[in-house]
């Protein structure tokens, strides 16, 4: 007996029950047919097989090779995936593949195209067989907003305005604020997605008082237009070009000391404005899942096989913490799912490829530009060691860590990331005095 087998077998009534029942699951299933096996590096021939027949799901014990495709894995890592409290990577089966890919046993096999095509529906699968396993109830409704973070009236107005850019030319770009505080805020969104992800947050009462908050969609994302010298393929995001649309907006909007704050990619290039802080008028960084390198050794970006439109919010939504409210992270996959052709892999090749502050990180004025660092438990992209690996760089800069958050911090649970943010800020206001 395989330990799939072994974990999962018992479970076979509970899981389909769960599964079935999934709301996600009977819309991403209508029409939807395949089969794939879940196995276990040391015993394939009693993998866990899967059939999909529309909204239906079969479970049986059989060899792996009876799957279009298999997720494969360790039984060690089958165990603390499939465990009650879970710690990062397991969260889900992207953060094992990106974090623990390069050991033997933990791999993809089979038809890739299908595994991806096929996202979505081995993704709730494995969530809801845990579900199954540890009696929490059956999923039958969507979620809605959790009780205090969205209100009637919305409170988030937005605009277009026109800036000039080396690179692109000239853009329309679209920006959102709220709030009438002393502090002037500028979020700053993540790789291949747009301001939307500040909505909680800018309509918070307490932020509203204490700070006037700022969000735009850089060019080419969300709403903002393709620059007048942009192609709609080729995109590529750089620092100089990330920093000059900053300090384009900040100028703009008039805005006084700002302070920076983004998650992920933002996330580094808070770091980047900090270096360059009095030259872009900034007088306050927040840096959330930032660190000053990544090098790129993550082949599950480059896994082809579907359209992107599903492939990457699956993809960057098993970065979230497992605890988060489900409709925020809901609301996460939708509005990765919405980008321009290309938008999300040109972000990325700033977030691997273009962005490195070693050397520079430790030349940051903390008098000039407070920095503190957040970065959530459950993040193994840019993980709370990376973060802090940093923040230790730089001289008077301050890191905590975010218990129970992920990877997009600001967005995934903004009841929870608030108490952060406030500290973060009173920081900032206290190093000004």
């Amino acid at each position: 007996m395989s330990k799939i087998q072994q974990l999962l077998e018992p479970a076979f009534s509970s899981i389909k029950e769960h599964v079935e029942n999934d709301p996600d699951f009977k819309a991403s299933a209508a029409g939807a047919r395949c089969t794939f096996a879940v196995t276990s590096y040391e015993n394939p021939q009693a993998s866990v097989i899967v059939g999909v027949d529309e909204q239906r799901i079969g479970l049986s014990i059989g060899p792996a090779r009876a799957g279009t495709f298999a997720i494969q894995a360790r039984p060690e890592d089958w165990s603390a995936f499939f465990a009650e409290k879970l710690v990062r990577p397991y969260q889900s089966y992207w953060g094992m593949l990106r974090v623990l890919g390069h050991n033997d046993g933990i791999s993809v096999l089979g038809d890739q195209q299908s595994f991806g095509q096929h996202a979505r529906l081995w993704r709730i699968v494995l969530d809801r067989a845990r579900d199954a396993l540890h009696d929490k109830p059956v999923k039958a409704a969507l979620d809605d907003p959790p009780s205090g973070e969205e209100t009637e009236d919305d409170s988030v107005t937005g605009k277009y305005t026109w800036i000039e850019m080396s690179e692109y030319g000239k853009v329309k770009i679209f920006y959102e604020s709220a709030g009438s505080g002393p502090l002037d805020i500028l979020f700053l969104h993540t790789a291949g997605s747009d301001s939307r992800q500040y909505h909680s947050l800018m309509n918070n009462k307490q932020l509203q008082d204490r700070c006037t908050m700022y969000a735009f969609d850089l060019p080419a994302h969300g709403r903002s237009s393709l620059g007048t010298r942009q192609s709609p393929q080729g995109y590529a995001m750089t620092e100089d070009s990330y920093l000059e649309s900053i300090g384009k907006m900040i100028k703009k909007l008039r805005l006084q000391k700002a302070i920076v704050c983004g998650a992920s990619m933002a996330g580094h290039v808070c770091l980047a404005a900090a270096i360059r802080a009095k030259e872009l008028d900034i007088h306050g960084s927040i840096p959330c899942e930032g660190c000053d390198h990544l090098a790129f050794s993550q082949p599950i970006y480059e896994i082809k096989g579907a359209d992107v439109s599903l492939l990457d919010p699956e993809r960057v939504c098993g970065m979230c913490s497992p605890t988060s409210p489900e409709y925020f992270k809901r609301q996460i996959w939708w509005q990765y799912s919405s980008q321009g052709y290309d938008i999300f892999s040109g972000d990325l090749k700033f977030y691997f490829r273009g962005w490195d502050g070693r050397g520079r990180v430790e030349k940051i004025d903390t008098n000039l530009c407070p920095v503190y660092m957040l970065t959530g438990e459950y993040d193994y992209s840019c993980t709370t060691e990376a973060s802090k690996e940093t923040a230790d760089r730089i001289p008077g800069a301050v890191f905590e860590p975010m218990e129970g958050l992920g990877h997009f911090p600001l967005t995934e649970n903004p009841k929870a990331v608030l108490p952060y943010l406030l500290r973060a800020l009173d920081y900032i206001q206290s190093k000004r005095q």
